[in-house]
């Protein structure tokens, strides 16, 4: 294993000790391991030329700032062939060397939920995967040591095994420390490419502030326990569209409006996950005419993304999840997530399979009263604290009913800025569309 680098990645890759210069006007920065540079994007200057050993260009880089504060890591999976993926690990402090190639795992939580596994066998598989991954485990305890609550983790997961990287145990060992799951003890966010217009979106390290009002998309003529949702965005004063009074078309070409003070939009309905991309949708189960068709919205200016830069939270299933469409001849994949980001959202929070309605109700008004009693906390920490609080209230023997919110709420993801704080106007809005 190589040894520690006080520099970054990124740092890595730029200040290699094989620069050279042949001419005055052009510098070459020749790199050794092509590996480094090929998994993180690098924006040089104009006068640099990048020469690698090999001529093979990566799929998977990193689309990251170089300026990471010192508390952030990133943990890099990055997939070989078909079946097999790697993973490698930065940060300015300690490195994680790459490591072996592995077997794809099964352990999808949208497979294994819809697969009607059952809670604590999912539990059983997370923990026999976490045992085997002793290189991350060591990796990220030295992080925590050094830097406790301040840590966070970006998770740039560039492969299709959809792998629950949030629910890695640290000491999967009932009789060491039980239950110190990676969600739950550390910031995380999760980051890939995203093209957007002719460009890819970087993800940046800074404070950032979504402030103002709350749109939203209720599904109340399908969905159960949503009166605590109504409930908190009628206090909000909020937009909202509601299946029972609108069609959500309507709320389509809300989306499409010139506002910019919409600070959050939530979207509350069914997710249709599907192979083929044309089949993937939000809304009704049954009515496609109360559908938002993912390649529809693709078509869709969504100015209010664009103009307000809020925060989504699609509070649907599978709304976290991506496929990838046969024209496209390399590993890009598309879905929720990264259409709100390429069309301007600041961050978006989605879910990596299929929830209950009750619990994805509450887990929703628990975020939004979370995030106004503590309006300078940023997401990530909310929906950290959130998961912690949820093992926590795990008992000894857990049940089946025990362990069915901690699933679900480990389900839920963030991509976006860490440092991303929401601050909601109780003002400014309606309470009815």
């Amino acid at each position: 294993m190589a040894p520690p680098s006080k520099f970054s990645l990124t740092q890595q890759a730029i200040n290699s000790p094989k620069a050279n210069l042949v001419n005055p006007d052009k510098k070459i920065l020749k790199i050794d391991n092509p590996e480094t540079l090929s998994k993180t994007k690098i924006d040089l200057p104009d006068n640099i030329e990048v020469i690698k050993e090999e001529a093979s260009i990566s799929p998977n880089e990193l689309y990251i700032t170089k300026q990471l504060p010192k508390e952030v890591a990133i943990l890099h999976i990055y997939q070989n062939g078909q079946d097999e993926y790697s993973v490698w690990g930065g940060n300015t402090t300690y490195f994680l060397a790459p490591t072996k190639a592995n077997e794809k795992p099964n352990i999808s939580l949208g497979n294994m939920v819809q697969n009607g596994k059952l809670p604590e066998n999912i539990q059983d598989d997370i923990k026999y995967f976490s045992h085997v991954n002793v290189e991350i485990r060591k990796w990220l305890k030295q992080l925590k040591r050094q830097f406790n609550e301040r840590l966070c983790l970006v998770i740039a997961d560039h492969t299709n095994f959809e792998i629950p990287w949030e629910m890695l145990e640290l000491s999967p060992y009932e009789y060491e420390s039980p239950y110190e799951y990676v969600g739950a003890l550390i910031t995380t966010v999760r980051w890939r490419q995203i093209i957007s217009g002719d460009d890819y979106l970087f993800l940046e390290f800074q404070d950032n502030k979504c402030c103002g009002h709350t749109a939203a998309y209720v599904l109340d003529t399908e969905l159960k326990g949503v009166g605590a949702e109504l409930n908190t965005f009628k206090k909000l004063q909020a937009r909202i569209y509601r299946s029972s009074q609108h069609n959500i078309k309507d709320f389509q070409a809300y989306l499409q409006q010139n506002e910019s003070n919409c600070a959050f939009i939530y979207i509350s309905c069914h997710g249709t996950y599907q192979d083929n991309l044309k089949d993937i949708a939000l809304g009704s189960d049954n009515d496609e005419t109360q559908q938002l068709k993912l390649l529809s919205l693709r078509k869709s200016q969504l100015n209010l993304l664009k103009n307000s830069q809020g925060i989504v939270f699609i509070n649907a299933c599978h709304s976290g999840r991506e496929q990838a469409h046969y024209s496209i001849p390399h590993s890009y994949r598309m879905g929720f997530v990264e259409l709100f980001l390429a069309k301007g959202a600041r961050g978006v929070i989605g879910t990596l399979g299929a929830i209950g309605d009750i619990h994805a109700a509450t887990f929703a008004s628990e975020l939004i009263e979370e995030s106004l009693k503590s309006p300078t906390t940023p997401v990530a920490v909310l929906l950290r604290k959130l998961r912690l609080q949820v093992v926590q209230n795990l008992p000894e023997q857990p049940t089946t009913q025990d362990l069915l919110p901690f699933i679900y709420t480990f389900m839920y993801v963030y991509y976006g800025n860490p440092m991303t704080v929401l601050q909601l106007a109780i003002q400014g809005g309606q309470t009815d569309a």
